[in-house]
C-alpha cells in the first residue's frame, strides 16, 4: 500500500496546481500524484541509463572486461 506524504505550497502554486487539474477533470491529489509518479519514473531511467554509460565506459577503459564480454557473448532471449 502507498503510503501518505504531505506536502507544503505556495497559494499562487496550488491555485495553478488546482486550475490544471480541474482542466484535465482530476483532484489536486491525483493530479499532483501522477506529477510526482512520472518523475519518479523519469529519475528511474535516468539512473538506468547512467548506469549503462558507466558500463560502456568501464569496457572501453579495460580490454580485458571487454574481451571478457566478447568471449561470452551476447544474451538471446526467447521472450516474444
Amino acid at each position: 500500500m502507498a503510503e501518505t506524504l504531505t506536502i507544503r505550497l505556495d497559494a499562487d502554486d496550488r491555485a495553478a496546481l488546482e486550475a490544471a487539474a480541474r482542466v484535465q477533470g482530476k483532484g489536486l491529489s491525483t493530479f499532483v500524484r501522477e506529477i510526482a509518479e512520472a518523475e519518479a519514473r523519469r529519475v528511474r531511467r535516468e539512473a538506468i541509463r547512467a548506469e549503462g554509460d558507466r558500463i560502456v565506459a568501464h569496457l572501453a577503459e579495460h580490454p580485458e572486461a571487454r574481451s571478457e564480454l566478447d568471449a561470452i557473448g551476447t544474451p538471446l532471449s526467447d521472450l516474444p
